[in-house]
């Protein structure tokens, strides 16, 4: 048996959290209903239909600032992120905070629960991810 002094040095070695293996697995169908309540406004889940954002189908996995047809403000254009669960989560903190310039009128999700939900359904609407 594993000493709990030995397993927290472990876990913090590796940058795991402290109860890991207790949290919930993000929840896509959650994630959704953060989506409809908070994105959706501006955000469709449909390829190829943008609203006053893009799409947000096939995020996951895109570079920023290069889905078809958008507008995008100079921040998000040339800020070469390629959306992923880290900086995904690192945006819907706090849009700003990385990308000064960014026209998104969003103030972020403080929630990292619903943050991890909204990631897992952004990564079910983006195909090969």
């Amino acid at each position: 048996m594993i000493k709990k002094h030995l397993l927290l040095a472990v876990l913090a070695t590796v940058g795991m959290p402290l109860f890991a293996a207790h949290a919930a697995a993000p929840d896509a169908k959650a994630g959704y209903a953060v989506y409809r309540g908070q994105c959706s406004d501006c955000h469709s889940n449909r390829a190829g239909v943008d609203r006053f954002g893009p799409t947000l189908a096939g995020v996951y996995g895109r570079m920023s600032g290069t889905a078809p047809r958008h507008r995008y403000s100079k921040a998000m254009a040339d800020s070469h992120l390629v959306w992923n669960a880290a900086t995904l989560d690192a945006f819907l903190k706090n849009p700003r905070a990385d990308m000064h310039g960014t026209i998104m009128p969003y103030s972020g999700l403080a929630s990292a629960t619903a943050r991890a939900n909204v990631i897992a359904y952004l990564k079910s609407i983006s195909p090969g991810s």
